[in-house]
């Protein structure tokens, strides 16, 4: 499937183009520019010199050669739709968006050197001109269009942003790590788009997607029918639902599978799922042959605003979570909201606990958001959704861009995590969710920051107010204190010796600090309902 852009001079296709491509990852083309390339004159020039239908036969040329190949943005000519083998050409396997805009809209855009290079605008009263010619094209643009975006008073970045949404990408954030710099697109409606959203990004035709059944039998075969669509060869294999698969019979069975399916070094994984099949598909990728690409389809909120970003993968331990893995960049993360809505309720309300980790760390707004949506947002049905995800993936990118290793300022978003993980591994991994786990974690250093004096007693008591009222736990289940403190004890975060704990010092603000005394820890866990 192509993106076209089709419309008249000066609606701005060329830089609308270029910015859409650089968002999907695709080739960009110019239908204008390839007449150009090819003759080595401008498309002015050529109609002065040899007329205008010399320069159609040479665009129907750039049509069909650009409407041949698949995975591109195409801007065309204003006129290129007009010509019937040009549309049936565009439209067979292309989305067609017309940028349309008004004649003193246009003319704003093109200063006098730009329309000196317009020939159809040559001469008196361009204005007039202008309106005849758009009048005389709108039936033709308005039937070839899957949709239009109006252009009039729009930044170029507002009408990149509604390509993107009509074609179901509404939102992109990057990850900006140099050569590893990748997107996280953001939509309803996207996994139908995943071979197309990929094929710009990863070189490899063979592709092992990683799921667990339950996501699978959901969308399994909606991701393999449009990647298989988009070339790309596809093997499905399926771990088991929950946290024991990030475990080093699970990491074996996909090194397995993958070479069952003939895998080698040009081939890729796709994590399908949650949270953990993206961390265990990862540390997959990361380890098989020494390393292969892999792609992030997180389908749990959990995974969409927090795990599948950043790069961090890796399996359990019997001493702990995490404890074996890696840092191994996704070549990208394409998030469909839609998924979200299959959630089981308990698993909704897990992933909202990192949404408020995120506000706690480093958005005093986003918090206050929270706070007033707080009865609808386990429902997860609202349509500013994509946005509430992205919300959070632009934190997130941020800490990873300036630490991708965590090697300092990445370690904050760990907020409510050494705690944590302490009461996971007490529990078995069995009595609580990461998201519930997470959640009384952030009460448990909340708390801790108040007795220490660096916290407002009034902001943690928001905090417990917000997360009750998302449905998330604020006390410790009947856990063993001493199960809890010896699980922390091989937190990663350890140094020399002393356990290091993310604290808040205001909500959109925290520090990371090993001066926290072991007692007052024990205190607090016995407080919050540790035995």
């Amino acid at each position: 499937m192509n993106l076209v852009l089709i419309g008249a001079m000066g609606t701005g296709k060329t830089a609308v183009g270029e910015a859409v491509a650089r968002a999907l990852g695709w080739p960009f083309v110019d239908t204008d520019q390839r007449v150009e390339a090819t003759t080595g004159r401008r498309v002015a020039e050529l109609f002065h010199r040899d007329g205008e239908a010399v320069f159609r036969r040479l665009e129907a040329a750039a049509v069909q050669e650009a409407a041949g190949l698949d995975g591109q943005v195409i801007a065309t000519g204003g006129g290129a739709v007009l010509a019937q083998d040009n549309l049936r050409r565009l439209k067979d396997g292309g989305f067609m968006i017309w940028l349309r805009a008004s004649p003193a809209g246009i003319l704003a855009r093109l200063d006098a050197q730009e329309r000196a290079h317009r020939p159809l605008l040559e001469g008196a009263e361009p204005l007039r001109r202008l309106t005849q010619l758009l009048e005389e094209r709108e039936a033709a643009y308005r039937a070839a269009a899957d949709a239009v975006v109006d252009t009039d008073g729009r930044s170029q970045e507002e009408v990149v942003r509604e390509v993107l949404g009509q074609w179901g990408v509404v939102e992109t954030v990057e990850v900006p790590l140099g050569e590893q710099s990748y997107p996280i697109l953001i939509g309803r409606g996207v996994l139908a788009h995943l071979g197309e959203l990929l094929s710009g990004r990863v070189a490899a035709r063979r592709l092992l997607v990683v799921s667990t059944p339950p996501v699978d039998e959901l969308y399994g075969a909606t991701a393999a029918r449009s990647l298989e669509e988009a070339g790309f060869r596809v093997h499905r294999v399926s771990v088991p639902d929950g946290e024991a698969s990030k475990s080093l019979e699970q990491l074996a069975r996909l090194w397995d599978a993958a070479l069952a399916a003939g895998c080698d070094r040009g081939s890729a994984f796709v994590a399908l799922g949650g949270g953990v099949v993206g961390d265990l598909t990862g540390f997959a990728a990361a380890t098989f042959l020494r390393g292969v690409p892999f792609v992030q389809v997180p389908t749990s909120l959990v995974a969409q605003v927090d795990a599948s970003i950043g790069g961090k993968v890796g399996i359990d331990l019997p001493r702990g979570k995490n404890l074996a893995g890696a840092f191994h960049q996704p070549r990208a993360v394409v998030a469909d909201t839609d998924t979200l809505a299959t959630l089981p309720p308990e698993q909704r309300r897990a992933g909202l606990a990192e949404v408020v980790k995120h506000a706690v760390i480093a958005d005093p707004e986003l918090f206050a958001y929270l706070e007033r949506h707080a009865g609808e947002l386990p429902e997860l049905t609202g349509s500013d959704l994509p946005g509430l995800v992205a919300a959070n993936c632009r934190i997130k990118a941020r800490v990873v861009a300036a630490d991708e290793r965590e090697g300092g300022a990445r370690a904050m978003l760990n907020l409510g995590h050494t705690v944590g993980h302490g009461l996971e591994a007490a529990g078995g991994y069995r009595l609580l969710s990461h998201g519930q786990a997470v959640a009384i974690g952030m009460v448990a250093v909340a708390e801790l920051a108040c007795r220490l004096g660096s916290f407002p007693r009034s902001e943690a008591e928001r905090l417990v107010r917000l997360l009750t009222l998302l449905g998330l736990p604020v006390r410790i289940p009947a856990l063993s204190r001493v199960d809890i403190l010896a699980a922390m004890e091989y937190d990663k975060k350890r140094r020399a010796g002393r356990l290091t704990f993310v604290l808040p010092e205001a909500i959109g603000r925290v520090v990371l600090t090993a001066a926290v005394p072991e007692g007052l820890v024990a205190e607090v866990l016995t407080d919050l309902g540790a035995v």
